[in-house]
């Protein structure tokens, strides 16, 4: 494919807003494995949305969350659909940001100048886990407060800075009406502030910094209008199929919060199983500085394959073989937590 050869313009001519955005952009970026990174952001703009139109009627004050939801999900016309477009949209966006991690790491596309990139990216990943956390907690139903009951608990089994972090989460010893009014400010004010500043910054790094270099992608083309309308495409068809998994899938809610009656599924939601499966298995202060270290490695990988690539590792080996195995490993907690 040849390369894409800029016209000449005349240089007085004002330029339209098209100029400013424009740029060349090397054809691997038709290939479906590499457009997982547009569709998290896709998925963002529809939680936008929708967690907007949830928020009319939504109220986080005590005693009265759950009659909320209850009402949007029965009563208010077409609240089932946004709720569980919500829903599936923060779940569709984690996994896909699971899926762009994968490929990133396989292909080591973080590869230098590539690092700033990775770091970015991977906060993102981290704050949408929050996200997803906090929003599943305020629907406040029985499953929802012994699930946030879980996952605040191994928040507070952190050294040093555990119990402080819970108690700052939960409002003191146990999760009450204040833990509910607390999520419902880091759902709908702190994250999604950060989560926008990081996309902006990691969208802008990449266009600063650029893509890495894929073997067998030799020609470019434009941004627009062939590269846009690929993306309107591929935001169609996953628009399609959420409003099919929510018609087939509606979104379901449980009896209210009850302190004096566990729930017969206390797990948290999928995202967070394996983690939670982990902590189940092994010994507490074992699995926790596993989690952190792990978490850490994952930062800070970049630097860790460019040294290690000095020392003469084969990385594309190393990456295969790391990444399968945390595949394996992460689908195989899960199951044994659908088991339990």
């Amino acid at each position: 494919m040849a390369t894409h050869a800029a016209h000449s313009e005349p240089a007085d001519k004002p330029k339209s807003w098209i100029d400013y955005i424009q740029k060349d952009l090397p054809e691997h970026l038709d290939w479906w494995p590499y457009t997982l990174g547009a569709i998290p952001l896709t998925l963002f703009g529809l939680l936008v949305i929708t967690g907007l139109l949830l928020t009319f009627y939504y109220v986080p004050a005590p005693g009265k969350a759950y009659e909320s939801v209850d009402q949007i999900t029965h009563e208010i016309y077409l609240g089932w659909f946004v709720r569980g477009v919500h829903k599936c949209s923060v779940d569709l966006m984690i996994l896909f940001l699971l899926f762009h991690v994968i490929r990133v790491f396989i292909t080591r596309a973080y590869r230098t100048p590539g690092e700033l990139k990775w770091v970015t990216g991977a906060i993102v990943l981290f704050i949408t886990f929050a996200m997803g956390f906090t929003g599943y907690s305020l629907i406040y139903d029985n499953v929802s407060y012994w699930g946030m009951t879980v996952v605040t608990s191994m928040i507070g089994a952190l050294p040093i800075v555990g119990t402080p972090l819970v108690h700052l989460l939960r409002g003191g010893e146990d999760v009450s009406d204040i833990t509910l009014l607390r999520l419902y400010d880091l759902h709908t004010k702190l994250l999604p502030v950060l989560l926008v500043a990081l996309i902006g910054v990691h969208v802008i790094t990449v266009r600063l910094i650029g893509f890495a270099e894929v073997k067998g992608s030799r020609g470019f083309h434009a941004f627009y209008p062939g590269h846009t309308m690929l993306m309107g495409a591929v935001a169609v068809g996953l628009l399609v199929v959420i409003v099919d998994l929510v018609m087939i899938f509606p979104p379901v809610l449980g009896p209210p919060a009850n302190v004096q009656e566990v729930a017969a599924d206390v797990s948290p939601p999928w995202y967070f199983s394996a983690p939670y499966m982990l902590i189940t298995l092994l010994p507490g202060p074992v699995a926790l500085w596993s989690l952190l270290g792990g978490a850490g490695l994952f930062l800070v990988y970049p630097f860790v394959d460019r040294e290690l690539s000095r020392r003469g590792w084969p990385m594309d080996m190393v990456n295969a073989v790391v990444g399968a195995m945390a595949v394996v490993t992460f689908a195989l907690l899960m199951y044994l937590d659908t088991q339990m």
